[in-house]
């Protein structure tokens, strides 16, 4: 099968053995894979992103950069074939995949960030048979693929215990930020503010519910939010921009009481006063998959409901398609040399199309599928 593997720095196109679903497992066909910050981070912060999952004892998601790895745990897959055992699907089953998947010996590992099982970026994968999600007639399998990032911001807001009294302030809208977007503005806050240097994202970021959308290269996105918000109003910050020296700075400038969840998973050390949290009473969450108590990922479907309740339209934030064997250019096009130069939100990689460019929505039209 053809696959787009990274291994010693490198992305390109490779064929591979073809996997087999084992007992309890599914043998899916990737329909559209996202690429997500983490596979960004993965790509070029390797050496720092594998020596943060070894400290935490994440290890399902630690791999050899020496040996082929086939990124890709943001997808929607059309199922193939079932494992021994499997009760629930069916061949043809179209599904947004809950990317994880348990080894013979025991260990659970995240599809995409496993050399031993292969994420989207592959003509075939196999998954554990449970979690996913079935998409409906009427919901886009290729669109349905902005689940799994928008359920990050998604989960930011859920774990914040904002509540529709209170205010916000998203800081970075890709794909992650929007999702908290999305929730925010479902649950009625007010004022949401945005902060993101990308023209085109703070646009999208409007379009899904935010009342102020700010350029942090040019204005205070906290200040922004002081001059809308009535007095009294208790800020929420929802960090999903990763970047350098941020929590900082946030820290410095928010109203006492601030809680900030950060969402945004940046590689490198950051340095805090931990005396100005205590002066103004500022609480500091960093968020991650299911909260304490949970046995399920609560914002993955809250984000697929939004979808499918038609909150948002997720083709606004789908700014490009690709084929397999454009990988390595979605990766170069998503971590520009300058953050104002971000010219997407979402690059869709859809297995049926040629090229090694990336189409823009009007040129993948052609390609139905």
């Amino acid at each position: 099968m053809r696959a787009a593997v990274m291994q010693s720095g490198r992305i390109f196109t490779t064929d591979l053995p073809e996997p087999a679903p084992a007992a309890g497992q599914l043998l899916v066909e990737p329909i559209a894979v996202g690429v997500c910050g983490s596979d960004l981070s993965a790509w070029q912060h390797t050496g720092d992103f594998l020596a943060a999952h070894e400290e935490t004892g994440a290890t399902g998601e630690v791999f050899d950069p020496d040996r082929p790895l086939v990124m890709g745990h943001e997808f929607t897959a059309r199922v193939v074939r079932l494992g021994k055992g499997v009760e629930g699907y069916d061949v043809g089953d179209e599904l947004v995949v809950l990317p994880g998947v348990t080894a013979p010996d025991g260990r659970v590992h995240t599809v995409g960030y496993a050399n031993d099982f292969p994420g989207g970026l592959a003509e075939r994968s196999v998954v554990w048979a449970f979690g996913h999600i079935k998409i409906p007639k009427g919901i886009s399998p290729v669109l349905a693929a902005v689940t799994e990032p928008l359920a990050t911001g998604v989960n930011g807001v859920l774990r914040s215990a904002v509540e529709p009294g209170d205010g916000a302030l998203v800081t970075g809208t890709g794909p992650v930020g929007l999702g908290a977007v999305i929730e925010l503005a479902a649950r009625g806050v007010a004022p949401i503010v945005v902060s993101d240097p990308s023209a085109s994202r703070r646009e999208i970021a409007r379009a899904y519910g935010a009342h102020i959308a700010v350029d942090p290269l040019r204005d205070d996105p906290v200040e922004a939010w002081r001059k809308n918000a009535p007095a009294g109003r208790r800020l929420h910050i929802i960090e999903a921009s990763g970047a350098k020296g941020i929590l900082a700075s946030l820290m410095a400038t928010a109203p006492a009481y601030t809680r900030i969840s950060v969402i945004g998973a940046g590689m490198r050390p950051e340095e805090i006063r931990p005396v100005v949290g205590v002066l103004r009473n500022t609480s500091l969450e960093f968020v991650g998959g299911p909260g304490f108590g949970e046995t399920e990922y609560k914002a993955f479907a809250r984000a697929f409901e939004h979808l499918r309740a038609g909150r948002f339209d997720p083709a606004l934030m789908v700014t490009g398609y690709a084929g397999l064997d454009a990988t390595a250019e979605v990766f170069a096009a998503l971590r520009p040399s300058s953050p104002s130069a971000i010219a997407h939100v979402k690059i869709l990689i859809r297995h049926g199309l040629p090229g090694s460019g990336i189409l823009s929505l009007q040129e993948a039209a052609a390609f139905p599928g």
